[in-house]
């Protein structure tokens, strides 16, 4: 059995597992959808760190610890057909501060008789959370800035006892939508502006976690500047200016990690508001191309006020 053969079988399995559970990675420009037999390899290296957190009042506080995140994504994409592009992710991460609880026994209380207490700590690194979906196509007059997507997330390297954990520590599933300018009609010839330099794209997805790990709605909208002829997907020169916003749900309510690192014992309500500016760059027929981004969380409740810095590269062939 050949290599080609034996890929499009291993792919084939991927799509009936997700169609079967009946419901992402981060999308390239526009809504991601590669042509068929179409390839692409990414990889993104990003560190995060912050020093202040948001109370459930939205007053900042200085933390008690000092939060340091690195991340590295892994990537691969293929066109299986016209209207369907699958993919995977993978996240290597490095995880500094959280929030762990301990019970102890009080002097002269009753045998027995503890109270929990807790504590700042926690260094946690390895592999993240695996990725698995199926991106397609909107038909009509959407084919080509319109598309859905199903995912599944299958958990790993997951330590529940430690207080930066990795990942969420549960099976996920959701569902996503993307939206974006379409390459004949960029923005409106406005004011002076030419439509070809100007791009737009927004999306949501929710994730729904099992074992009342709390389920997530994000959302995003971006804005796009061409310095030169660009599709902003893999040609040309651009700058990207985007919003995003989280929000983490639990069985009453809404959930996420009180401090920082995804302490397992410190859920409570929770959303982050970040803006981020990202340039990109692609090299003229070689298939690569590169990015480099700076982010920062301006709004929040019980969520980290954080700093981000990422570089990406991505690299696309043809069968």
């Amino acid at each position: 059995m050949d290599l080609l053969n034996f890929r499009k079988i291993v792919i084939q399995t991927v799509m009936a597992v997700l169609f079967g559970i009946g419901l992402t990675t981060t999308a390239f420009a526009g809504v991601g959808i590669l042509e068929e037999d179409e390839n692409s390899i990414s990889a993104s290296l990003s560190f995060s760190g912050s020093n202040k957190q948001w109370d459930s009042n939205r007053n900042v506080l200085t933390s008690i610890c000092k939060r340091r995140n690195v991340d590295l994504s892994l990537g691969y994409e293929y066109g299986w057909s016209y209207f369907h592009t699958v993919y995977s992710s993978v996240n290597l991460a490095y995880r500094k501060c959280g929030v762990g609880s301990v019970r102890t026994a009080i002097p002269g209380a009753p045998a027995g008789f503890t109270v929990s207490n807790q504590y700042a700590s926690g260094r946690s690194w390895g592999l993240g959370d695996v990725e698995l979906g199926i991106r397609t196509r909107f038909g009509g007059n959407y084919l080509n800035n319109a598309a859905w997507e199903t995912f599944m997330i299958i958990p790993t390297g997951y330590d529940n006892n430690s207080p930066s954990a990795l990942g969420r520590g549960a099976l996920g599933v959701g569902l996503g939508l993307i939206f974006s300018s379409d390459a004949s009609d960029r923005y409106p010839n406005k004011w002076g502006y030419s439509h070809k330099k100007w791009g737009w794209k927004a999306g949501s997805k929710f994730t729904y976690f099992f074992s009342s790990k709390g389920n997530s709605l994000s959302t995003f909208a971006a804005v796009q500047y061409a310095f030169t002829a660009s599709d902003f997907e893999q040609t040309g020169d651009y700058l990207e200016f985007r919003i995003d916003n989280s929000i983490g749900f639990q069985n009453g309510g809404v959930q996420q990690q009180v401090f920082i690192n995804q302490a397992p014992t410190a859920m409570t309500s929770s959303d982050q508001t970040s803006f981020k500016i990202k340039y990109s760059h692609a090299f003229i027929g070689t298939g690569w191309s590169g990015s480099i981004s700076l982010g920062h969380a301006f709004f929040g409740r019980n969520a980290a006020k954080s700093t981000s810095i990422a570089a990406g590269a991505n690299y696309r062939w043809r069968d």
